[in-house]
């Protein structure tokens, strides 16, 4: 071969073979796996899509454990009871329009049934109402009927050492309610000296106490019955929330109100004291029910 000598060949030939004093000649040459992985790059495809696998695999089943993990955390057996069920049991009175009350097909309707409708909706179940007389619905509660209350109940310290409220839905502050022709009482200023009609065993008839005598506070077993009082001049003067007092006014035309809200009267969904898995639920999805706007809609629906 012209340009190379013969001492080149056998440098070039020496570097292919190795020869050792205590072993037969051998060649360096890749090993039979080595030449195998290299005949079959197939190999290479399989294993990368096996290990991709693996991850998933992998990634998945800590997904699906911190989802359950989860649901655990949030869902008690409480929570998980209704679920099961498919019905979440919601005790009211349908006298209070126009938080509940019935139209004149007989069908409940008002600011707590919407707002019952869209919690039983956040939770994946139905609505169920019982309409219960007030005096019996905390014991409807206690004794397991229903799974919570939704009545236009007020959060207070007394109530609350017995019952698990909610977090705050609507702040319905008290007003005082008169005859349009009284010029009187604008103000709790105006209100000593007065007759107040209320209902029995709620906020308005306490409050009805801090302004005039106890002789002159006029209790009724209904807000139906201290409005008529009112209508026939019974009584000056009538307390209720702003929820009723606008109710109230468009069905007595003669009567108004007569003072801005006077107290922060605010209303909860009432939960058995034990079930503390419910309650943190509830609160989560009137969390996500006021952050989506929902709560401002039923408001302008039914008090504006």
């Amino acid at each position: 071969m012209e340009g190379i000598g013969q001492e080149d060949l056998n440098e070039d030939m020496s570097s292919q073979f190795s020869v050792t004093a205590d072993s037969e000649l051998s060649v360096e040459q890749p090993s039979r796996r080595s030449a195998s992985f290299a005949s079959k790059p197939f190999f290479w495809v399989a294993l990368l899509l096996l290990t991709g696998a693996l991850i998933w695999g992998v990634y998945y089943f800590l997904g699906v454990s911190r989802s359950e993990l989860a649901k655990q955390e949030t869902v008690g057996p409480s929570v998980q009871r209704i679920i099961d069920r498919g019905i979440l049991i919601i005790g009211t009175e349908a006298t209070f329009p126009p938080m509940e009350y019935k139209d004149e097909g007989g069908k409940l309707i008002g600011y707590d049934i919407d707002l019952g409708n869209r919690i039983a909706q956040e939770l994946g179940v139905v609505a169920e109402f019982r309409d219960i007389a007030w005096d019996d619905l905390f014991s409807a509660l206690v004794d397991g009927p229903v799974d919570v209350v939704l009545a236009g109940y007020s959060i207070t310290e007394e109530r609350q050492k017995m019952y698990s409220f909610s977090e705050p839905y609507l702040n319905a502050g008290q007003v005082i309610i008169t005859q349009k022709t009284n010029t009187d009482i604008s103000s709790t200023n105006d209100l000593n000296g007065m007759k107040i009609g209320t209902q029995k065993d709620t906020t308005n008839e306490t409050e009805a106490l801090k302004y005039t005598s106890e002789d002159l506070v006029i209790s009724y077993d209904s807000p139906d019955e201290a409005t008529k009082a009112l209508v026939l001049g019974k009584v000056d003067a009538v307390f209720a929330d702003l929820t009723n007092a606008k109710s109230m006014i468009t069905d007595n035309p003669g009567l108004k109100i007569a003072s801005d809200p006077f107290t922060s009267d605010y209303y909860g969904v009432v939960i058995r004291k034990e079930e503390s898995d419910l309650k943190t639920k509830i609160d989560s999805i009137l969390n996500t029910l006021r952050q989506r706007g929902i709560l401002i809609l039923l408001k302008k629906k039914w008090l504006e």
